[in-house]
């Protein structure tokens, strides 16, 4: 049953982990670098009674945006908005393990909170990502803010690593402009809509340019910038299903129980954290952030 499935794939064990490192990168979020923690008698990768591995998540095969859900001893549950998996070089006796690296991850203030040693639960990942799907054959657009970088660093990889896909790929980056494709070569049609996206602050803005009824565009940072360009998008003649939102910042528990997520849409009711994180403009045009 529908029903039956979707509470299995909300409730699927955290696998073990500890904190071996912790870094601040804005005011009230860091970085937690994880090494997999195996329960007492139990290597690595074995699995435990309800099936969760201490290997770390494959998150090269999530798709780009979904999000992970940290359990702390304390029972807390902390959402993170990226996580990245590299070798970790081993020392001769443990035989090669790896590191999980959460980024851009909201932590309670306090010298208690996510301490290195501390031993968490990783859940994940979790909710709807970046569909990139309807962009291929045409253009794509990435435009990201302060913290929602993070989020667009996955797919630009994603895209550069598979490029014959897209016909081109033009990045906004806080007021720097990055093209992968002149503009108009090979004869593809030049753009026809031109945007500079909202800011705060006296950063230079910077220009972007686009075609309207090709391209897709995907937008990270806070919502109030980021929907605020998707509204100029719009406006420009871009439909609203190709505009895609990162909203990441309205999560809250990560399991969507709290309902603190939820938005009122031209749609219905969302919860964020169980129908997004990614969503499309059309569901956040009626929003105020």
């Amino acid at each position: 049953m529908p029903g039956r499935e979707r509470y299995r794939i909300w409730s699927t064990a955290p696998r073990p982990y500890r904190i071996v490192d912790r870094y601040a990168e804005l005011p009230g979020r860091m970085t937690l670098v994880l090494v997999p923690d195996a329960p007492e008698g139990r290597g690595p990768g074995e699995r435990d009674a309800e099936g969760a591995a201490a290997a770390p998540p494959a998150s090269g095969g999530a798709a780009p945006g979904r999000f992970w859900v940290v359990h702390t001893q304390a029972g807390m549950r902390i959402p993170a908005a990226d996580v990245s998996s590299r070798p970790l070089l081993s020392d001769g006796r443990t035989g090669e393990s790896s590191l999980v690296e959460l980024r851009a991850l909201r932590v309670p203030c306090g010298p208690g909170s996510c301490r290195i040693g501390d031993r968490v639960g990783l859940s994940g990942p979790r909710g709807n990502g970046w569909n990139l799907a309807p962009a291929e054959g045409g253009e794509l657009l990435v435009l990201g803010w302060e913290q929602g970088l993070t989020l667009l660093r996955p797919v630009v990889e994603r895209v550069l690593t598979d490029s014959a896909r897209y016909r081109s790929l033009r990045v906004w980056a806080a007021g720097a402009v990055w093209s992968a494709a002149p503009e108009g070569a090979g004869g593809r049609p030049a753009p026809s809509g031109r945007i500079v996206p909202a800011v705060d602050g006296s950063e230079a803005p910077g220009e972007l340019a686009f075609d309207p009824d090709s391209a897709v565009a995907l937008l990270a940072g806070p919502m109030r910038q980021a929907v605020d360009t998707a509204r100029m998008l719009h406006e420009q003649g871009m439909a609203a299903e190709r505009i895609q939102v990162a909203a990441h910042e309205l999560i809250q528990c990560g399991s969507g129980r709290c309902g603190r997520c939820l938005l009122k849409t031209p749609e219905g009711p969302v919860r964020v954290c169980r129908e997004g994180p990614v969503l499309h403009y059309g569901r956040l045009a009626a929003s105020s952030f």
